[in-house]
């Protein structure tokens, strides 16, 4: 009992201690900061999840992002602060429209700037409704007062989310007045306007301090969906449209009847020149036939000179060359008159004349052959019968060789 009363007054302080130190202990969530205050005044601010203590001091969590969701339909994201259908903006000819879209914002990261924004706005609905929704709205009412309802529908909607982007991150445009001509696409009449302009310098477009920036709130994306218009607007929009289209239609018919008009005349013209060239190839034509006709005929006439004058020169030429045919058998036969005499000289034509003599006695042994000189029947004696064609043949022989000078007899030298 003594032992029991000996533990349980430490055993009850330690364990009212644990319960005490419990009491102050919180977890910072991921995606979450938490600003807390001791029971002294100081301030501190715990970034990353995970367990911190509050010395029985007060706490407020904060959000790493907030998001501004304006679009058409109700958020279904827990994390999303504002939550509202579209931004009224007016534009610079005095159209009313709307703006739809989200932006998501980006808290600081250092404990001296966060500080700064907690004192100013205490809470994440504060800093999304005291700074982020005013910067946001006025961003996208700036922008929309620096074009005409119609341009935001047609020609500068994709220059609308970069311009918008721009003041709200960087703060508000510097703008200046300038008084500008516009001529009414309707009328036709051209009117004086006093219109904002962006201030350029070196091609940078000049910002006012941006009350996110002094805070440290930096914007993350900025999506903006098809912009509305008010039924006043789209029906002014519609009803310009038609009418420019009127006008469009009208002038294209305009210039298409002046084009035809002009089509017509240059046709003309083209019909009367072609007619004119035609006239023109077939004069050309005929005179091109007239010229090749003479060129030819002086061409034929040219070419008979000259077959004359070759054939002139031919007949010279065979005329030079019938002197020297007649020169040269001249010469051939004097040539060979000469061989023939001195050959005769030498042996007095021996070969000729025993050819001669060869070929007359030959004629006459066949002539003489085909004689019947034996008598088939004869009566009385048979002498001096054969010695008669004997004698016939060596008178023959005796008057070939008397005829030839040839004498047959070897003669000793």
């Amino acid at each position: 009992m003594k032992n029991w009363k000996r533990y349980a007054i430490p055993g009850g302080v330690v364990s009212i201690t644990l319960i005490l130190w419990l009491m102050t202990a919180g977890i910072n969530d991921a995606g979450h900061r938490t600003v807390i205050q001791t029971p002294g005044g100081s301030l501190s601010v715990k970034f990353e999840p995970g367990i911190y203590f509050t010395n029985f001091g007060k706490t407020w969590e904060y959000n790493d992002f907030l998001t501004f969701d304006h679009d058409r339909t109700d958020s279904e994201d827990r994390g999303t602060i504002l939550d509202q259908k579209g931004i009224g903006v007016r534009y610079q000819d005095g159209g009313i429209g709307t703006v739809y879209g989200k932006a998501r914002f980006a808290l600081p990261n250092d404990e001296l700037t966060m500080l700064a924004l907690h004192k100013a706005f205490r809470s994440n609905k504060g800093v999304a409704n005291k700074l982020i929704k005013p910067v946001t709205e006025e961003a996208m009412n700036l922008t929309a007062g620096l074009m005409r309802s119609e341009e935001a529908y047609a020609t500068k909607r994709a220059i609308f989310t970069e311009l918008a982007k721009s003041q709200i991150g960087k703060g508000k445009f510097v703008t200046r007045i300038e008084t500008t001509t516009v001529t009414d696409q309707v009328t036709g009449k051209t009117v004086e306007t006093e219109v904002p302009m962006i201030v350029e310098v070196g091609g940078v477009r000049q910002h006012v301090e941006s009350d996110l920036s002094k805070f440290g709130v930096t914007l993350e994306t900025l999506q903006l969906n098809d912009p509305g218009f008010e039924s006043a607007t789209k029906t002014q929009i519609a009803d310009k449209r038609r009418i420019n289209m009127d006008i469009i239609t009208a002038k294209a018919n305009a210039e298409k009847a002046k084009q035809e008009t002009i089509t017509a005349e240059e046709q003309g013209m083209a019909n009367v020149m072609t007619a004119k060239y035609e006239k023109e190839v077939e004069k050309q034509r005929a005179v091109t036939d007239a010229e090749r006709v003479k060129e030819v005929a002086a061409i034929k006439a040219t070419q008979k000179v000259e077959v004359a004058i070759q054939a002139k020169l031919e007949a010279v030429q065979f005329k030079l060359r019938a002197k020297e045919i007649k020169q040269a058998n001249i010469l051939e036969g004097e040539g060979l008159a000469e061989k023939k005499r001195l050959i005769y000289q030498a042996d007095g034509a021996l070969q000729q004349k025993l050819d001669t003599y060869k070929y007359v006695n030959d004629r006459y042994a066949i002539a003489i052959s085909k004689q019947k000189w034996v008598p088939e029947v004869q009566m009385g004696s048979t002498s001096g019968t054969g010695s008669s064609a004997n004698d016939l043949i060596s008178l023959l022989m005796t008057k070939t060789a008397k005829d030839l000078s040839l004498d047959m007899s070897v003669k000793n030298k």
